[in-house]
């Protein structure tokens, strides 16, 4: 008599043992590299969307240095801003990308939410501005359609937010939204501190 037919009622033991769940590595280096990454990603959106504003305070374009005669000078702390927040922004976004490879499956697709937080903010600007343009400003065309098309641009996309969470690796779902939610907190945070100093 076979092994099975003498126990019946017990699976085989390969059985058994393919039914273990394979050790998995650690998350914590990718927590601690996507909490680092995403708060890059978070203050470069953040400092480039309150440096858009200073420069939209005095018409939407300034230059500093150069040969040539300057029509209008950069607001103090406008350049600091925009040339901080786009790089640390984008090394951040890499740095995102290695974390939440290595956090779970399907984190990656979190990182996709940076697309509609940069349209929508930056539209949102466009838009307040074209609104309330700073004194002396003539049309605002240009901002309202440049304000629509961010918007169109961005809005849509958040229609993928409940596909994106549900597709995080189950039981590491909830420690990588923690982490995505106070890494951006902590980011735009940071962002508004640095734009309030050099105001």
């Amino acid at each position: 008599m076979s092994e099975s037919s003498d126990f019946p009622g017990q699976p085989e033991i390969s059985d058994r043992l393919s039914r273990i769940p394979k050790n998995e590595s650690s998350p914590v280096v990718g927590y601690i590299l996507l909490l680092v990454g995403v708060g890059m990603v978070a203050y470069g959106i953040t400092a480039l969307w309150f440096g858009m504003r200073d420069v939209m305070d005095v018409g939407g374009y300034c230059a500093e240095g150069g040969p040539y005669v300057i029509q209008q000078h950069c607001p103090d702390g406008a350049e600091l801003l925009m040339f901080t927040g786009i790089p640390v922004g984008i090394i951040g976004l890499f740095v995102a990308m290695a974390g939440a490879a290595k956090s779970a499956k399907g984190a990656m697709g979190l990182l996709l939410l940076g697309w509609p937080a940069i349209f929508i903010s930056l539209g949102y600007n466009f838009i307040d501005y074209a609104i309330n343009p700073p004194e002396g400003m003539g049309s605002t065309v240009g901002w309202w359609v440049c304000g629509v098309i961010f918007a169109l641009m961005g809005l849509p996309a958040l229609a993928a937010v409940p596909m994106l969470v549900k597709a995080i690796q189950p039981n590491r779902r909830s420690a990588v939204l923690a982490v995505f939610s106070v890494a951006a907190v902590i980011g735009v945070i940071g962002g508004i501190l640095v734009a309030n100093s050099v105001d």
